[in-house]
């Protein structure tokens, strides 16, 4: 025969046995947040820190996972589109990527239409986010909670030029429309190639250079197949952190709130993050062996000069976009 004792012990053991059997309680949703940088980027490595924060400050009743570029089927063209159609709750769309979905929301790849971080933030955006997030909602059922940017969009090539005259004849990886024509305006030409075969194309001498930021530049060790970086600080990469209408409907009020203040807390953090990395970016390239040089004035005027027809182009085929583009070029004036 058992003891009190024993027999008390045996009962809470069950009783403990019971609690931790009963299974967690289940998120309210789990969201998945698709983004088409690289899995070691600087901007994913971002992303997941958002979510992660998100994730924690709802108690984990909003679960957000991120993935990155390889681990679901889609480039960064579709992400627009995958968020509207809900396979993905979450993604960061950058705007110049979906310009065919949106060409009247593409103000900022207008050649020197805003070329400054703080301006991008302070001035710029406050000025176009309700146009944008009027679009985005109107057209495709997302919600922006959240619009970043880039460093501003550089040229790395696999020789050292003196200047413009020095691009002439050369092949450069555009990853948009007005990188490919300002190519061809200083008599080089624009190839379409995807992130992820940037670093192959300049190896097997594919292309002479690509456009993009310092922060890419770095995440992809550029410095390993190219010698130099022309820095033109040519344009700002727009990103908009949209989410499906549906999907944030859904969520309890609280949670929402809580979804809705964090991305509001993470966008200056964005900022921040992104000026130290593209200052960081160019020490490292120049550590491991990079020249980088700035243009001179007058190339940089010159290059506005021969470049501000795209801007006429662009509005005269897009005139939806023309108050978009007198906005932000008069905020980062």
């Amino acid at each position: 025969m058992k003891s009190p004792r024993t027999i008390r012990a045996l009962a809470i053991g069950t009783a403990l046995s019971a609690l931790f059997a009963q299974p967690l309680a289940a998120a309210d949703a789990e969201w998945k947040f698709y983004t088409y940088f690289a899995a070691n980027d600087k901007p994913t490595s971002l992303h997941r820190a958002f979510a992660e924060d998100v994730t924690k400050a709802t108690g984990g009743r909003l679960k957000i996972t991120v993935y990155s570029s390889g681990e679901l089927p889609y480039k960064a063209s579709d992400v627009l589109r995958t968020v509207a159609s809900n396979q993905v709750e979450i993604g960061d769309v950058a705007l110049g990527f979906v310009a065919g979905d949106v060409p009247e929301l593409n103000a900022f790849a207008m050649p020197f239409a805003c070329t400054s971080i703080d301006k991008f933030y302070d001035k710029a955006i406050p000025a176009v986010s309700k146009t944008v997030d009027s679009v985005l909602s109107q057209r495709f059922k997302t919600a922006s909670v959240m619009h970043w940017t880039m460093p501003p969009q550089q040229l790395w090539l696999v020789k050292t030029v003196d200047n413009l005259d020095g691009l002439k004849g050369l092949k450069v990886r555009s990853w948009n429309r007005e990188q490919a024509e300002v190519m061809r305006l200083v008599g080089g030409s624009g190839v379409t190639i995807n992130p992820a075969e940037v670093i192959p194309s300049l190896q097997r001498r594919v292309v002479d250079g690509a456009f993009t930021a310092a922060v890419p530049a770095l995440d992809w060790k550029i410095n390993e197949v190219a010698a130099f970086g022309y820095l033109l600080n040519l344009t700002l990469s727009h990103q908009a952190v949209a989410v499906n209408e549906a999907a944030l409907a859904k969520l309890p009020d609280d949670v929402r709130k809580i979804f809705l203040d964090k991305a509001q807390e993470w966008a200056p953090k964005y900022r921040s993050e992104m000026i130290a990395a593209d200052l960081a970016a160019r020490k490292t390239l120049v550590d491991r062996g990079m020249v980088l040089r700035e243009a001179t004035p007058a190339d940089i005027e010159k290059l506005r000069t021969l470049t501000r027809p795209i801007w006429d182009d662009w509005t005269a085929k897009t005139p939806a976009g023309k108050p978009m583009l007198e906005a932000v070029a008069a905020a980062c004036s």
